[in-house]
């Protein structure tokens, strides 16, 4: 049997429901729909170097957190926070400028099956992206306590595109469980072309400086 999650109350109401909802969801065995516009959808990626991304996804027209906003990519960068092992966080937007992107239909497999109600319209998707180099393994990412969105979380493994065992449901204050990154994050060191790069860059510096000490000079002795 297919369960539908459709908003048919408002969204004071409908947050009142949905944490039931997600706990019973993620223990059936049982196919399951989540409805596009309720939802953010939060996707880790685990690559083969020590970078991660973190793509948030909105359908924003039918969010009614989102669709007044008129700064969309700050709003999904406060939707989460990176926790590392020795309790430092920041918000996605803390982490720098995101990747935007557009799609007509989510591009990649989700946990769960991407519907909308009937007689609307086909969501539109919104998508930023945030990509940096962790500095401690694992990670976990934490809602915060303010925050009135429903995210469904999941990672992906290196080297595949479905999504890894253990999604979830997260709402405020909710966090994840403890995600090892696929390559231990190492210290960033100097490599010999970034030396020779420094070293040009000195010498220009210097260069430069002399000229203008002849050059004033030159004027002084005049």
């Amino acid at each position: 049997m297919t369960q539908a999650l459709w908003a048919n109350t408002s969204p004071a109401r409908s947050r009142r429901w949905w944490r039931p909802v997600a706990v019973a969801l993620c223990g059936l065995p049982l196919p399951a729909v989540a409805h596009s516009g309720d939802l953010l959808l939060a996707r880790l990626v685990l690559g083969r170097t020590p970078e991660v991304t973190l793509e948030v996804t909105a359908d924003v027209a039918g969010n009614p957190w989102l669709k007044d906003s008129a700064h969309v990519a700050d709003a999904l960068g406060a939707t989460l926070r990176v926790l590392l092992p020795d309790g430092r966080g920041w918000t996605l937007s803390e982490l720098g400028k995101p990747a935007i992107s557009l799609h007509a239909a989510f591009p990649h497999p989700a946990p769960l099956p991407l519907a909308h109600g009937p007689g609307e319209p086909a969501p539109e998707w919104y998508t930023a992206s945030w990509t940096w180099r962790p500095s401690a393994s694992p990670l976990r990412f934490e809602v915060p306590a303010d925050s009135k969105h429903t995210l469904l979380f999941w990672n992906v493994a290196p080297g595949s595109p479905e999504p890894a065992a253990g999604w979830r449901m997260l709402l405020s204050s909710d966090r994840t469980s403890s995600i090892p990154l696929a390559v231990a994050p190492t210290p960033l060191r100097w490599s010999a072309p970034a030396f020779a790069a420094m070293g040009v860059a000195a010498a220009g510096l210097l260069l430069q400086g002399f000229l203008l000490w002849k050059r004033v000079r030159r004027n002084s002795v005049r």
